[in-house]
């Protein structure tokens, strides 16, 4: 079942973004940047989410979550591209069963959207491939003292209105 979340949620969802960080960025980020996305920090993170009346968020209980809004890179909202998914996040002993797509299609909506990536994260691109998005950039982003490489995938609102269908 696939709902919005509410604030009773914030605990399960604070622990399935704490696990889906570790499982997704272990050797791709350093530690210390996901130690310090803990669960303190994902508590106080998810009220805030959930009561933004912007974000289209989709929850799969105990299993995974989906975040869409407003586009955040002005380049991108110049080539047509108004929203972003900022998250989508699938535990890993629960992908591979159509929960991915089932969530992204709970907040996508029949217009053209992005996704931002940290490079490497091959499952996810190769899920982002499949659900009709394309490779549009690979870029260089430092965040304070972290400097990694990010993929920008993304989808025509002819793609996103496949995925809502």
């Amino acid at each position: 079942m696939i709902r919005r979340p509410n604030l009773e949620d914030i605990e399960t969802l604070a622990r399935i973004h704490v696990q889906a960080w570790d499982e997704t960025y272990r050797g791709l980020l350093p530690d210390s940047e996901i130690a310090a996305r803990d669960l303190t920090f994902r508590r106080a993170l998810w009220p805030k989410l959930i009561t933004n009346p912007d974000l289209r968020i989709a929850y799969a209980p105990n299993v995974g979550f989906a975040v869409m809004g407003q586009q955040r890179d002005a380049p991108l909202a110049a080539q047509e591209y108004h929203e972003e998914l900022s998250s989508l996040y699938v535990l890993k002993t629960k992908q591979g069963r159509g929960i991915g797509r089932a969530l992204l299609a709970a907040v996508a909506r029949q217009q053209a959207f992005t996704a931002l990536m940290v490079s490497g994260n091959q499952r996810a691109g190769a899920f982002y491939l499949a659900s009709g998005a394309v490779l549009l950039d690979q870029r260089e982003v430092t965040e304070g003292d972290l400097t990694f490489q990010e993929d920008v995938y993304g989808w025509s609102s002819e793609q996103a209105s496949a995925i809502v269908a």
